[in-house]
């Protein structure tokens, strides 16, 4: 890898990428509801008022408790996952990558100055990957990156960029999102309490999609031909006729990145998803489903192994400067002064005036908030 001060810096530009896919932020509440006479869940979504709803709202009952960072899943990620470690280093060059300038800044307005850059370099690929971590992230630069290196290199080497917001509303009113990716970027954006291992498996499962048809496809590489989108897996998962999970009834390509969160706890999870769902019944309705991404994609789930050059979305290039924060001043008094005769010449703490007065004239306090010039007795 080249030295920071050697990468070209080129004016910002809009970049016409599209967000792949938000996952929500999973404090809106439950979404397993049941319908109390057949004990199937409620349909997730319904095909008139959702444009990309697929199966008819319906999936797979009981659900595979995956989804958020307290679920059965999520732990067994953290518990059976091995972690890369990493080195990370910070960026002391005052650039930030354009995908996180345009998404962080121009699109979801935080601000630039607040963000520190990273590399991270995993053992097991020496491309480094490129966190922008914001101020107000909770989540500490070593702890993002132990996230990161949960997931299988194979399928780690899809995403080049993280970006990492703050938490909570407060930090940034107008941003509204939880986490997503854009798989023309390479790049993961969203909230620091979004970086556990299911989300993460899920959004870099969106990436992964974009290039399973075209892995070798020049930069940005597979656009166009997500797998999601083939007659293949849109004939497997219509003959399940059930989502993988909830989540997966939003459209085609949602269904693929439950299914890869699937299809890992099916590699790492002691007896498969079969012990893990305690024998769930019901697991054959999504085996179609699995059984393409099996085939299609399954050697990304594999653990071990290191990062393929060819396949490895590229480190970014594209830099711009990042401004540095405003600087605010606040008018002192000169030392020589003064107010006139009947002018405020002092007050409460928040008086920047003159605080002096007028030959004749003395600062005589009226009140705590207010004190002006009067005549010397």
């Amino acid at each position: 890898m080249a030295p920071l001060k050697r990468l070209s810096v080129i004016i910002l530009a809009a970049l016409p990428a599209v967000v792949q896919a938000w996952l929500p932020d999973p404090d809106i509440g439950s979404i397993h509801a049941r319908d109390a006479a057949s004990n199937d869940p409620y349909p997730f979504c319904n095909p008139t008022s959702t444009a990309n709803c697929i199966l008819n709202g319906l999936y797979l009952f009981p659900t595979l408790e995956f989804s958020n960072e307290g679920s059965l899943g999520n732990q067994e990620f953290i518990n059976r996952l091995p972690v890369s470690s990493s080195t990370i280093s910070v960026w002391t060059n005052n650039k930030i990558p354009q995908t996180c300038y345009y998404w962080g800044v121009t699109r979801d307005s935080w601000t630039a100055a607040d963000f520190t850059v990273y590399n991270v370099t995993f053992s097991d690929c020496a491309i480094p990957f490129v966190v922008c971590r914001h101020s107000t992230a909770p989540k500490t630069i070593v702890q993002i990156a132990t996230e990161i290196g949960r997931i299988p290199i194979k399928l780690r080497q899809s995403t080049s960029v993280y970006l990492v917001y703050g938490d909570w509303s407060v930090d940034n009113p107008a941003y509204g999102g939880y986490i997503a990716s854009l798989s023309q970027e390479g790049l993961i954006v969203g909230r620091s309490r979004a970086y556990f291992p299911s989300a993460l498996l899920h959004e870099v499962t969106h990436n992964m999609d974009s290039s399973i048809l075209s892995p070798t496809a020049p930069n940005p590489w597979g656009i166009g031909t997500a797998y999601s989108a083939s007659t293949a897996f849109r004939s497997a998962v219509n003959a399940d006729g059930y989502a993988v999970a909830a989540y997966g009834t939003n459209s085609y390509s949602e269904n693929f990145a439950e299914a890869g969160r699937a299809i890992m706890l099916d590699v790492i999870y002691p007896g498969g998803l079969v012990s893990f769902t305690g024998n769930n019944p019901n697991l054959t309705q999504i085996d179609n489903t699995l059984n393409a991404v099996r085939t299609a994609a399954g050697s990304y789930y594999v653990i071990g192994g290191t990062c393929d050059s060819a396949k490895k979305f590229p480190y970014p290039t594209v830099l711009v400067d990042k401004p540095a924060p405003p600087i605010t001043t606040t008018a002192s008094p000169t030392a020589t002064a003064t107010a006139g005769p009947y002018q405020q010449c002092g007050g409460w703490s928040t008086y920047t005036g003159a605080t002096a007065c007028g030959s004749g004239w003395a600062c005589q306090s009226v009140n705590p908030y207010y004190s002006q010039c009067t005549p010397t007795p």
